[in-house]
C-alpha cells in the first residue's frame, strides 16, 4: 500500500489511476492529513530496523447512504440543514443483484415541486441546452441501506443501469418511518409500468410508454436495445399498432364508443447478460372510449421471493405477488382475485398453486421437485387476462 501525506487542510484527493481516469492502479493508496503522516513517519524512524507493523482497515462499498433534501419558500432559515432525525427519514433497503461481472451504476434524485421532471431531468427550452443528469456511481452488489427524507412535499426517483439496461422507480414521496425494499437487476424481470408511462386516452387517440424489462420484483420500469420486446394494440380482433423500434405506444382515429381493447407484450431476454425470464408474454384487457387525458387502469403486478445474489430461491420458499392499478384508486377498478401456475419444465406443463390474499397481497409457498432448475410463472388477475414468464426464477 502507498501512503500519501498532505501537505494541505485535510486528506489529499488525487488520481493514481491509469490516465483514462476509469482504470485503477496496481497499488492501493490511502491518503493521510498531515497531522497523522507526520506522526507516522516519526515512528516509523523511531523504530528502526525493526519497523512498524500497520493496520488497515477499508470499507471499498457503503453499507449504507444519506440523500437528504429540505425545500425552503420565501427566504433562508438561520438553520437551513434537512431534518435528520429518525423521524424525519424513510429507509429503503436496496439489494444490488447484476449479472456475474456486471458493474451496477446507480443514482437518487429528488423532484422539487417547481420542477416537471426530477432535479436530473430539468426542462430545456427553446435555444437552451440540455443540462446532463447527475453521473450515475459505481454501487457494489449486495445489500445497501439508504436513509432518506420524508415527508414535506420531498419526493424521490432513483435510477440503475448496466451496460444499456437502465431501470427506474416511479417518482414517490416516503413516510417517516416508512421502509421501503428494492431490488435491482435480478429477477424477476418483466414488462412494468410506472404511473407517468401507462397509456392514457386522449379524445380519439391513445398514447403511453410499453417498456419491457422493470426489473428485481419491484415496482420498476427500465428498458434495453440487448433485448427484444414487442407489443400491439388490438380492437377485437383489429390490429391497430405494433410497436417500432422505441416503446412507444401512440394511435389515433380511435372509435368514441366505448370499446375493448386488448395490448398484447412479449419479451424474449438474453441469457448471455441474465439466465432468467427468458421469455415474458403478458395480455392487458381493457375498455376505452372518448375522454379528456384519462389515463387506462391498468393492473401492474410486483412480486416477492428470498432470492440469493444468483436470482435463485430455495426448493421451498415463499412466493407473493402484490398488483397496483395505475391510473385509478377506484374500487371497481381493482384486482380482487389472482391465479398462479407454476411450471417447473419451461411451460411444458403447468400446475395451479393455491394463493391466500392478505391486505392486498397474495401469498403462496413453492414446493420445487428436485429435479427442477427453473421456476416458471403464469398469472391471471380477474378482468385482466395474464400471460406467463418462463424461468422467472431459478432453484438452488
Amino acid at each position: 500500500m502507498l501512503l500519501v501525506v498532505n501537505d494541505g487542510d485535510g486528506r489529499s484527493s488525487d488520481w493514481y489511476g491509469d490516465a483514462d481516469g476509469t482504470t485503477t492502479g496496481r497499488i492501493p493508496v490511502a491518503s493521510l492529513t498531515m497531522d497523522e503522516g507526520e506522526d507516522l513517519i516519526k515512528r516509523i524512524g523511531s523504530t528502526g530496523k525493526s519497523g512498524t507493523k500497520l493496520a488497515v482497515e477499508a470499507h471499498p462499498t457503503p453499507q449504507y447512504l444519506y440523500d437528504l433534501a429540505d425545500y425552503h419558500h420565501g427566504g433562508v432559515p438561520d438553520d437551513p440543514s434537512a431534518a435528520t432525525d429518525p423521524g424525519s427519514l424513510a429507509r429503503i433497503d436496496n439489494n444490488f443483484a447484476p449479472p456475474a461481472g456486471k458493474q451496477v451504476k446507480e443514482s437518487r434524485e429528488d423532484s422539487p415541486s417547481y420542477e416537471y421532471w426530477p432535479a436530473a431531468y430539468p426542462y430545456a427550452g427553446y435555444g437552451m441546452t440540455r443540462v446532463p443528469p447527475f453521473p450515475r456511481e459505481p454501487v457494489a452488489a449486495g445489500h445497501r441501506t439508504d436513509w432518506v427524507s420524508a415527508g414535506n412535499g420531498v419526493k424521490w426517483q432513483q435510477y440503475a443501469s448496466i451496460d444499456g439496461w437502465s431501470t427506474f422507480t416511479d417518482v414517490v414521496s416516503y413516510r417517516p418511518r416508512g421502509v421501503q425494499s428494492e431490488h435491482w437487476f435480478g429477477p424477476i424481470t418483466r414488462p412494468h409500468m410506472v404511473s407517468f408511462e401507462v397509456p392514457h386516452r386522449f379524445g380519439n387517440a391513445m398514447g403511453g410508454m410499453i417498456a419491457g424489462f422493470g426489473d428485481g420484483g419491484s415496482a420498476h420500469s427500465g428498458d434495453t436495445g440487448m433485448m427484444s420486446r414487442s407489443f400491439s394494440l388490438h380492437q377485437g380482433d383489429k390490429l391497430l399498432v405494433q410497436n417500432g423500434a422505441r416503446p412507444e405506444l401512440g394511435v389515433g382515429d380511435l372509435e368514441s364508443q366505448k370499446l375493448p381493447y386488448r395490448l398484447v407484450v412479449d419479451t424474449k431476454g438474453n441469457t448471455d447478460f441474465i439466465p432468467y425470464s427468458t421469455t415474458t408474454h403478458t395480455k392487458l384487457r381493457f375498455f376505452s372510449g372518448t375522454a379528456d387525458n384519462l389515463a387506462i387502469p391498468l393492473a401492474q403486478l410486483d412480486y416477492g421471493t428470498d432470492l440469493d445474489l444468483a436470482g435463485r430461491a430455495k426448493r421451498k420458499s415463499a412466493f407473493s405477488i402484490t398488483p397496483v392499478v395505475l391510473g385509478s384508486d377506484a374500487a371497481k377498478d381493482a384486482v380482487s382475485s389472482l391465479k398462479l401456475e407454476v411450471s417447473y419444465d419451461d411451460g411444458a406443463s403447468w400446475r395451479p398453486q393455491g394463493l391466500k390474499e392478505n391486505k392486498g397481497t397474495w401469498q403462496t409457498t413453492v414446493n420445487a421437485p428436485s429435479r427442477a432448475d427453473y421456476v416458471s410463472i403464469r398469472i391471471t388477475a380477474k378482468q385482466r387476462n395474464g400471460g406467463g414468464i418462463t424461468r422467472a426464477f431459478g432453484l438452488k
